[in-house]
């Protein structure tokens, strides 16, 4: 639908293991904008952001992508919205019995299985480059740290190259050399007119990259406006969130041209050549599955270590 937001939720509500997580949530994402939520532990960050996603189902309301009900979508819409967005897990959500490689492809090979494998591999060693992993891609999750783990989930996010892309605490638990390599895949993806959703904790991430901020507390939305009003804003319900956030001095032009051109620069390099061992087989079968159901960009099942987000019961 033309002029439609990227994504829209309109009056969405949730409620997980008999808790009601979500509560009538509204709010849609610019084309091109990143917007950043933030709220204690439990406040519904984590549902907010699947829910968004299309990864977990909503018990009520809506939620459109583009104008589109989520819900409502073909087959072939569905599949279409998963290869044009990818979502950052908080705890990398990588599958146990599956090399890296494997866990990077997965994307590819349920999203947009037109690619061949030659395709699949340059994606692949792409996005691992891009995070800064060059070891070898036939290793477990199990033999990498949680940091690396977390890096790899990141990469698997991006193997297709997303307009949009949702990041539940992309930068938590990381050491401060790969916690910078995150904040500059950040700023590339923004110079680049990507649409992004970010759940954290963070001010600094609010503070580098939102354009727009939110507020949650107890499953419920309290407000959602531009960066600069939200640095104001002095309701002590919000403040609790935002009361780390500084004002922005506005960046020269010629520093906004100079990211502008490294983002360029970084899109056109030619992709690296490929190294190390061949794909492994292709994983276990079956089509991409619906959205919450489980599938690779969207769901949980069989993944390292069975892990549950820290912040949502």
């Amino acid at each position: 639908m033309e002029n439609a937001p990227v994504i829209e939720l309109r009056g969405v509500s949730a409620t997980r293991l008999g808790y009601e997580v979500l509560k009538d949530i509204s709010f849609s994402l610019a084309d091109g904008e990143t917007s950043v939520f933030m709220g204690g532990a439990g406040s519904g960050k984590s549902s907010l952001l699947k829910t968004a996603a299309g990864v977990s189902i909503p018990d009520g309301g809506k939620v459109l992508f583009r104008g589109r009900d989520l819900a409502a979508m073909s087959r072939a819409e569905e599949l279409e919205f998963h290869r044009l967005s990818g979502f950052v897990f908080q705890d990398a959500a990588l599958w146990a019995n599956q090399s890296l490689f494997d866990n990077l492809a997965l994307p590819c090979r349920f999203h947009d299985p037109r690619l061949s494998k030659a395709e699949v591999e340059r994606a692949v060693r792409r996005a691992a480059e891009i995070v800064g992993y060059r070891d070898e891609l036939s290793s477990r999750p199990a033999e990498l740290s949680s940091g690396e783990r977390r890096l790899i989930g990141l990469a698997r996010a991006l193997v297709l190259d997303p307009e949009l892309l949702f990041m539940d605490e992309p930068a938590s638990y990381l050491d401060e050399e790969s916690a910078d390599r995150v904040y500059d895949i950040i700023a590339q993806l923004r110079a680049r007119r990507r649409t992004i959703a970010v759940v954290s904790g963070s001010s600094d991430i609010a503070y580098r990259f939102a354009d727009a901020l939110g507020v949650l507390k107890e499953g419920r939305l309290l407000a959602f406006g531009p960066y600069a009003e939200a640095v104001a804003w002095s309701d002590p319900s919000l403040r609790s969130a935002t009361g780390r956030l500084r004002a922005r001095k506005k960046a020269a032009e010629g520093d906004a041209a100079l990211i502008e051109a490294w983002a360029e620069a970084l899109a056109s390099a030619p992709d690296p050549e490929p190294r190390g061992s061949p794909p492994g087989p292709e994983p276990g079968g079956g089509a991409a599955g619906r959205a919450g159901d489980g599938s690779p960009g969207g769901g949980a099942g069989g993944r390292d270590g069975e892990a549950k987000d820290e912040e949502d019961a």
